[in-house]
């Protein structure tokens, strides 16, 4: 789009056409008898556009709810992903260093693999691979005891919430209610801008400037609708903020000394209380 947002491009190319064809009718079609027709022209072009702009503002009004959605299902996964990885503090050193490795892998291929996949309409086979292994790995553990128990269910929980939420982003690139809906939000903006056309009085110029107003607002409608309508293309594209974040406090966690000694000793802590519980 050479930098031009998308919207102000749907409307600038809505608003182009619309002068094209009016210049077209103003050249070739014979005026038609305004006195005569004026009371039916108006009682028409108000049912019309009413119409429209109600189909209109629901689709929009409607895409925009299911956008907001999506965006909190990714933020809830990409939290799901680190409450396991917060919960993993009180399970034995092998599992926990286990998971922490699936959790950094699966933020760090749903960033680098699968979100310029969804750019595409596809997935990342790596995602799911990581996905079933992480389930598999909590599905194995066996507590030894209360708390242990209480951190499975825990785990199992967050696990699932992210699947959900994974599913929830897939289901939509296979969605096509935009393509559906697209030529009959196409048709209805034409035949706004032709009963527009039938109005022709001496003031060509006004007349074609108050259609080109005309036309980018049905333009600026019909952005929006295909913008919110593609989340993970586009300028207004949902972006991994949230498994960003993750991969930068992971590697930290990871790494940092400090955080490694105040692991270790939580683990040691874990491990006393256990012995102490077995006794």
């Amino acid at each position: 789009m050479g930098g031009i947002p998308s919207v102000f491009a749907f409307s600038a190319g809505a608003a182009i056409i619309a002068v094209v064809g009016f210049l077209i009718v103003n050249r070739l079609v014979k005026p038609i008898d305004l006195e005569g027709h004026q009371q039916f022209l108006d009682a028409m072009l108000n049912i019309v556009g009413t119409l429209v702009s109600i189909l209109l503002g629901l689709l929009v009004a409607a895409a925009l709810d299911h956008y907001q959605a999506l965006e909190g299902s990714v933020d809830s996964e990409a939290s799901s992903v680190a409450e396991i990885f917060r919960l993993t503090s009180g399970l034995p050193a092998d599992t926990q260093e286990a998971l922490r490795k699936l959790l950094l892998n699966y933020s760090s291929e749903v960033v680098d693999d699968e979100w310029p996949a969804m750019a595409n309409g596809q997935v990342s086979n790596k995602v799911v691979l990581t996905y079933f292994k992480m389930v598999v790995e909590i599905a194995n553990f066996r507590p030894s005891n209360d708390g242990e128990s209480n951190l499975h269910s825990a785990l199992i929980s967050s696990v699932q919430q992210i699947g959900d939420s994974r599913r929830q982003r897939i289901l939509v690139l296979h969605s096509n209610w935009t393509r559906q809906l697209m030529p009959l939000l196409l048709m209805c903006s034409a035949i706004v801008l032709a009963f527009a056309y039938l109005y022709v009085r001496r003031g060509a110029v006004l007349h074609g400037v108050l259609i080109c107003f005309v036309a980018i607002t049905l333009g600026g409608n019909l952005g929006l609708v295909f913008l919110l309508s593609n989340p993970f293309a586009g300028d207004w594209k949902i972006e991994p903020r949230g498994f960003e974040l993750n991969n930068q406090l992971f590697k930290r966690l990871l790494v940092d000394p400090d955080l490694q000694k105040l692991y270790k000793e939580l683990r040691q802590v874990n491990q006393a209380k256990k012995a102490k519980e077995e006794e």
